[in-house]
């Protein structure tokens, strides 16, 4: 098969891929742009999935506001809205070349994306043009970035939940800003990018790698525990809500606004992922990517019912109650 060779050439990407049987070995990425017509439906299943992952910053708008009090529910939604945005224009400027920059170059640098073979990436200077290595004409390039974007839009927003109520705005946006455009990219490129120290699927020189790197298929580290990383030590330095623990250290109950907003924002959370687990194909024509989407989307299912009813057993037995609160972190978590 083959989806994107203008936009591997530069970046040289690989589908991100599970180890399984079938297949043994799905084809690098840049043999996906010369495969005709395919191409664009290629495109248009990443375009597709990146929109499932995009939606999810509804989810985390609509859980988080209806977690914190009323008083607050603007404050949280703003921050939400703004990741997005910021997000955005910071992807677009830097953060794609930081993660990916000099993907598969000999002089690219294993820590950070850098502009030594060209703009490329960064201000999407080196997109459309022959000689900066991309076609934007085909869709898969521009595809790509915007599937990307979600990805760290998505590692943001997880912390703007660990430190509602207690951040100021003017400090959750200098917070996002360099994540987005630093902390979370250079993370990518160290296991995403064909260069990185801790890529063990892309990097085809593994004397760059530390004992051969890591397989992240669709960003339980890179994503998530990028971004609990960083909501912990948000969390740990901003300190607990005002009146959250008693004179004794008990907790307090401090119930959201809303429990219809809570489970919604699950669900939407839930759908979200359908298109950050399966998606992580980054492609869909070529053999053997149906049964890998599909395998995902299987266990994601599974992961999510079994986090959601092990919730339910545990806090029973604890609580003596029915918490749909915890239910939804459960399936979050799973």
């Amino acid at each position: 098969g083959t989806a994107s060779a203008s936009v591997c050439k530069h970046l040289d990407l690989q589908p991100r891929h599970l180890k399984m049987a079938a297949p043994s070995a799905p084809p690098p990425m840049f043999y996906l742009a010369d495969i005709g017509g395919n191409q664009a439906l290629d495109a248009f299943y990443l375009l597709i999935m990146g929109v499932f992952v995009f939606f999810m910053q509804c989810g985390f708008a609509l859980l988080e506001a209806g977690t914190v009090r009323s008083k607050n529910t603007k404050n949280i939604l703003l921050k939400n809205l703004l990741d997005a945005c910021l997000g955005a224009i910071i992807w677009w400027a830097w953060g794609m070349g930081v993660a990916y920059g000099d993907s598969a170059s000999e002089d690219g640098n294993v820590f950070i994306g850098t502009a030594v073979g060209g703009p490329g990436a960064f201000l999407a200077a080196g997109w459309g043009t022959p000689k900066g290595g991309f076609d934007g004409s085909d869709g898969y390039t521009i595809s790509l970035w915007f599937f990307q974007y979600v990805f760290a839009a998505a590692a943001a927003t997880i912390v703007s939940g660990a430190v509602a109520e207690r951040a100021q705005l003017v400090a959750y946006l200098i917070y996002t800003s360099v994540i987005t455009g630093f902390i979370y990219p250079v993370v990518v490129h160290w296991v995403w990018c064909n260069n990185g120290f801790l890529s063990g699927a892309f990097t085809a020189d593994k004397s760059k790698t530390i004992l051969g790197g890591c397989l992240d298929f669709a960003g339980s580290g890179v994503v998530h525990m990028t971004g609990g990383v960083a909501a912990l030590c948000g969390a740990f330095v901003i300190k607990p809500r005002i009146g959250r623990f008693d004179e004794n250290g008990n907790a307090v109950p401090m119930p959201g606004q809303s429990t219809p907003f809570q489970v919604l924002g699950t669900f939407i959370l839930w759908m979200g992922w359908y298109g950050f687990n399966p998606g992580s194909t980054l492609g869909i024509t070529p053999a053997g990517y149906g049964p890998i989407m599909a395998r995902a989307a299987m266990c994601t299912t599974l992961s999510a019912a079994v986090g959601g009813i092990t919730v339910v057993f545990f806090d029973r037995i604890f609580s003596k109650t029915y918490d749909v609160g915890m239910v939804c972190n459960g399936i979050l978590a799973g």
